[in-house]
């Protein structure tokens, strides 16, 4: 896999899997991101309370609230209305990419093209956003 450089590139992963945060998390770490995460809404508020990400990515079905409601929150709210939110799941591709369209992301990967291109797909949605 090639270098991707993200020195400073912060990533929130929203995950209600504790295996799922530790996997994802862990790419990203060894590829020099910065990452946060949260399993649950409350916890989303607590880390957005006093950092701000780069990029957003969150699971589509969780308990509690979903990650297309989640996104519709988010993109609603001025504090993070800019910040770029990728879905990130197991759903199959092209129901993803409705999904995506439907709570207005930015964009959807899917768990399964695995993690290795993660780092660089991730990369690449950051610097093609407008901040």
């Amino acid at each position: 896999m090639a270098a991707v450089t993200v020195a400073s590139h912060k990533v929130l992963l929203i995950d209600d899997s504790e295996i799922s945060l530790h996997f994802v998390a862990g790419v990203l770490l060894r590829a020099g991101y910065e990452v946060r995460t949260a399993d649950d809404i409350d916890k989303l508020e607590t880390v957005l309370g006093d950092w701000r990400p780069d990029i957003i990515l969150t699971d589509v079905n969780m308990p509690g609230i979903s990650g297309l409601e989640l996104c519709r929150m988010l993109k609603s709210s001025y504090d993070t209305a800019h910040v770029p939110v990728v879905l990130f799941s197991a759903v199959p591709p092209e129901e993803l990419e409705g999904m995506a369209r439907d709570c207005e992301a930015d964009g959807f990967l899917s768990k399964a093209s695995g993690l290795d291109r993660l780092p660089t797909e991730l990369a690449a949605m950051i610097e093609a956003a407008v901040f």
